[in-house]
């Protein structure tokens, strides 16, 4: 008997030292981000017949006793319970709010695609080769955005930064671009001043004196000289190279005077959009129209609300002749119904990159793209408004341009192109998307970052460095994204810490201590029976 009691003993002492070694873990393991503690579970040995002490069960069937012979360590267990958040001033450090994994693929294991290490530990950084990596130099995994697009791939890859390098004064810089964006639209609202005085007048075409006035051979810069239009506004455009031009809208009243059939109460501002003359790549460098870009007049009632708008374009084919009306006609409109015109930049005469289309709204657009009856040219228009072509079926915006009785101003402008920008700073949100912010403004999602789930997450394998692997027991990995399947969401610039509870620990460390101290008096006292035993022979 003492034999066998020693041998219990024993696996109370092996059991409960493994304990102890599960406990040790954890407790050392406190301050590691992401840990899960493991909780050791016994299960008794098998157990002997006894061949007397026969009892019976209800049914009649006789069974004999048992005797146990020790317990076993039956598993260790891993509990994914969520640990505490702890902020960080590190953007690249995330923590996943509810359910899920970080995957991550270890590049030095050769090729591959997906990940193979799965992680709560979020302290990620970016390398040299700008992948967004663990401290082991794993690759986190997610899904790569198109940048022109917007759309997210739906197989994962490694997580990086999209650089490329350049030559800059001669060294080689690694760096992360926006593209330029032309511009392709313009929007600007002002006050005209009902009280301000016509500068240029016409006794042939009232509605375009500023036109045939403006001259871009003019050495000074200035199309027009010192005498100056009644208002202008200026702001800067882009070519499709990100290089900047100021695109300037001069404004001029219509003398009422010099008009016949005018509505009572009505007035007319012409209006020119021009850039620097040294911008013009087409034909037209050179010449008085060079820089031209648009031409047209406002309508105004007497409230001095915009009413009415038309919109004459230089036809460059026909000679680029600025003076000649007859080449100016209606302009066409973009997708939205704004009237645009059309400009090739350039450099001092040289053209750079293709004709563009600029759309520019004063706060009235054409819902049907077309025009009223009038005149078809500028040269048509003549003394009469009548004459004047005006936008067919027209809405006017929230914010519109405007005649008042008090100072011209610029109330709002704004443009939709951009030169070249580089990264500034970077940012990660709930949905995971990995977006870049840059110097010109712009702002671009690179990725969005995978969470992995499992059928079960208890089957997962620990690997060491704060990783687990998949085993059948817990099924393939499935990557998500962030809010989908039960999946839960991340959080930047924080950690998630270890779930190891050090009260608790002390408790179950208490526990097995008074349990590895009564087996041992097990063995001392099998033993002291074991002696007593043999001294009967003497």
């Amino acid at each position: 008997m003492s034999f066998s009691s020693m041998y219990v003993g024993a696996t109370g002492v092996i059991a409960h030292g493994d304990r102890m070694q599960v406990i040790a873990n954890n407790l050392a393991n406190v301050s590691t981000i992401g840990y899960k503690k493991a909780d050791a579970l016994f299960g008794d040995l098998m157990s002997k017949n006894l061949a007397s002490g026969n009892g019976q069960y209800d049914t009649g069937n006789t069974f004999a006793s048992q005797i146990g012979l020790g317990v076993g360590l039956s598993e260790v267990r891993n509990l994914f319970a969520e640990g505490g958040l702890e902020n960080t001033t590190t953007f690249t450090d995330l923590a996943i709010t509810g359910n899920g994994f970080f995957g991550t693929r270890d590049a030095s294991a050769g090729a591959g695609s997906g990940a193979t290490h799965y992680t709560r530990a979020g302290a990620f950084r970016f390398n040299n080769d700008a992948y967004m990596v663990d401290p082991h130099d794993f690759r986190l995994q997610g899904y790569a955005v198109d940048r022109e697009t917007g759309e997210v791939a739906t197989a994962v890859s490694d997580v990086q930064l999209p650089y490329e390098d350049i030559v800059v004064d001669g060294e080689e810089l690694r760096v992360v671009r926006s593209d330029p964006r032309a511009t392709t639209g313009v929007e600007m609202v002002t006050n005209l001043d009902a009280l301000a005085t016509d500068q240029y007048t016409s006794t042939t075409s009232p509605f375009f004196a500023m036109l045939q006035a403006y001259d871009g051979t003019l050495a000074d810069g200035s199309p027009f000289g010192e005498n100056l239009p009644a208002y202008s506004s200026s702001l800067t455009i882009y070519d499709s190279d990100g290089n900047e031009h100021d695109m300037t809208v001069y404004f001029d009243p219509v003398s009422s005077a010099s008009l016949s059939n005018a509505s009572p109460g009505y007035t007319y501002w012409e209006y020119l959009v021009a850039l620097p003359a040294s911008s013009d790549g087409s034909s037209a460098f050179g010449t008085s129209a060079a820089g031209l870009a648009g031409a047209g007049v406002l309508t105004f009632n007497g409230s001095g609300e915009m009413v009415g708008q038309s919109s004459f374009a230089l036809n460059t084919a026909s000679g680029a002749n600025a003076k000649d009306l007859s080449a100016w006609g209606l302009s066409s409109f973009n997708t939205e119904g704004l009237t645009q015109f059309l400009y090739t930049y350039g450099s001092n005469g040289s053209a750079i990159g293709s004709q563009e289309a600029v759309a520019y709204d004063f706060g009235m657009n054409s819902t049907c793209s077309s025009w009223l009856s009038g005149a078809s040219t500028a040269a048509g228009v003549g003394f009469d408004p009548a004459n004047l072509s005006e936008l067919a079926d027209p809405d006017r915006d929230a914010r519109i341009t405007t005649s008042y009785d008090e100072s011209s101003y610029t109330a709002y402008q704004i443009q939709d192109g951009y030169t070249w920008g580089y990264l500034l700073n970077a940012s990660v949100d709930r949905e995971g998307f990995l977006s870049g912010y840059f110097t010109n403004g712009q702002t671009e999602e690179f990725y969005q970052i995978a969470n992995y789930r499992f059928n079960s997450e208890w089957g997962l394998r620990r690997d060491g460095n704060n990783n687990f692997v998949a085993t059948d027991a817990s099924g393939s990995a499935m990557d998500g994204k962030a809010s989908t399947g039960g999946r839960g969401v991340f959080q930047q610039n924080t950690l998630e810490m270890s779930n190891v509870d050090m009260a608790e620990e002390f408790a179950n460390m208490i526990i097995t201590q008074r349990g590895y101290q009564a087996n041992t008096k097990v063995i001392t006292t099998s033993d002291s029976l074991l002696n007593t035993t043999i001294s009967i022979k003497r």
